[in-house]
């Protein structure tokens, strides 16, 4: 497909549609964080309580898609009560051919954690026009509620894809947040390199997820993290790095 400059002169590009970009915010990435996540494996419900100190305040990511900027994404961390954490993702996604709007994303997510355990999910997304609300809270080892009003009732030791707990390295599935379904992965450490990134250099070490969510991740020494990169369904490149932290 063509489109036409201002200048009257062809400029090919491929189509971009809502089905063919593959854009999700925390299936893009959210944040991780831990001390230990490039360590051993230990289960998410392994402690009374975290067995790593979660960041406090907000991380903001900027969001490109072939290196051209399509959004934002922030996630805050907020103590909620004894021994509770409230995790907060928004992320915010247009993507503009020659101004026009081809495709928005917006969510919404809060992750509320109890005792190291996730006690609650709730993800308000609006794809492309198309309204998604999952509402998930603990009942024993489960998480149980719905998607769209369609039960959903899925292990409760479950990460969520925002990937920002420390074991999600660890993971051979995970929670996938804007429908609630189980997506069966793969990780593969890919080892250490320097990244150049709007806030400096930083050392990195690079995971990459397969299977059912698929993408790279590069984790600072603080394990947080600093850049997610994937491909789309039209083949391009959409990738996250971390502008800020407050």
């Amino acid at each position: 497909m063509t489109v036409t400059r201002p200048d009257n002169r062809p400029v090919a590009r491929r189509l971009v549609t809502r089905r063919r970009i593959l854009i999700a915010a925390p299936t893009i990435i959210g944040l991780a964080a831990a001390g230990r996540l490039l360590g051993g494996a230990r289960p998410a419900h392994a402690a009374q309580g975290f067995p790593f100190a979660p960041p406090a305040g907000r991380f903001i990511y900027t969001i490109t898609r072939d290196g051209d900027p399509i959004g934002t994404q922030k996630l805050e961390f907020s103590a909620a009560g004894d021994d509770g954490l409230l995790v907060v993702t928004d992320v915010s996604i247009d993507v503009r051919v020659l101004g026009l709007s081809f495709y928005k994303f917006t969510q919404n997510i809060e992750e509320r954690w109890q005792g190291g355990l996730l006690q609650s999910l709730v993800s308000k997304t609006n794809d492309d026009g198309d309204e998604r609300l999952v509402e998930l809270a603990r009942e024993g080892d489960r998480l149980k509620g719905h998607y769209n009003k369609k039960a959903r009732d899925v292990d409760g030791n479950l990460i969520p894809s925002t990937l920002w707990h420390p074991d999600a390295v660890n993971q051979t599935a995970v929670l996938d947040t804007v429908r609630a379904r189980v997506h069966q992965v793969k990780v593969t450490d890919k080892g250490e390199v320097a990244l150049v990134l709007p806030i400096g250099q930083q050392d990195a070490r690079r995971y990459g997820f397969t299977g059912e969510l698929n993408r790279d991740v590069w984790y600072g020494e603080d394990a947080t993290i600093l850049a997610a990169e994937m491909k789309a369904k039209d083949s391009s490149t959409i990738r996250q790095q971390l502008l800020d932290r407050v």
